[in-house]
């Protein structure tokens, strides 16, 4: 019988995961805590084929070193790209266009799917807007009185992308620097990233809100 921890990490997630960032606008952090990696990576292998998507890694890792970023890909590539932001931000795949799915050749239908159904809560279009996806994933008791933070600016946003290329702790929760960034039991079970630990951890275990900042205690009555 086979685990989790027996299982080989794909050697090819975490290069996926760091190619992404530029993509999504979220550092990888952000993008491990998701737990969709293996899923959109499985996902984007089945779309577009498994020799397709590696030559895309390629080609956009190498436009990432030019001035002209992603205007030298090759029209096929941007589509590409377009998908796999797509996959991120709402958990499904989109329909290609057609001259794009002509010429990966592939046998799939060319349709928009949900990668599963646990993807949809995990896109990371609420987190852009400090939202919560309908049905799924509530905010929390009182948070609807609170006011949202202020979106990020373009140059926040890339200044914040250089810092996590830069800092190796953005990528804590990669499989090879986990054990060593976080330990064991230092973070609560509810506040963990994914929905393992939301199905395992009892309701009532959770902690209660906090009162909004303003509450004032109310009186004993006598």
């Amino acid at each position: 019988m086979t685990t989790d921890d027996t299982i080989p990490a794909d050697p090819e997630l975490r290069r996926f995961v760091e190619l992404s960032m530029p993509l999504t606008g979220f550092a990888t952090y952000d993008l491990y805590g998701t737990g969709m990696a293996q899923l959109y990576l499985d996902t984007a292998r089945r779309q577009l084929g498994a020799g397709h998507l590696t030559a895309f890694l390629d080609a956009w890792q190498q436009a990432l070193g030019t001035p002209g970023g992603p205007q030298s890909l090759s029209p096929l590539d941007r589509e590409i790209a377009r998908a796999l932001t797509y996959l991120w931000y709402t958990g499904g795949w989109p329909r290609l266009a057609p001259a794009a799915h002509a010429a990966l050749r592939r046998e799939v239908p060319n349709t928009e799917t949900v990668a599963s159904p646990g993807s949809y809560p995990e896109g990371l279009v609420w987190r852009s807007f400090a939202g919560h996806p309908s049905g799924a994933k509530p905010p929390g008791f009182g948070t609807w009185a609170l006011k949202p933070p202020d979106l990020p600016t373009e140059q926040e946003i890339r200044e914040e992308l250089q810092a996590a290329a830069e800092d190796p702790s953005q990528t804590a929760c990669a499989p090879a620097a986990y054990p060593a960034q976080v330990t064991s039991g230092s973070v609560p079970a509810h506040l963990l990233p994914g929905p393992r630990a939301f199905r395992a951890l009892a309701p009532s275990a959770v902690p209660a809100a906090a009162p909004p900042p303003d509450a004032e205690p109310e009186e004993a009555s006598e």
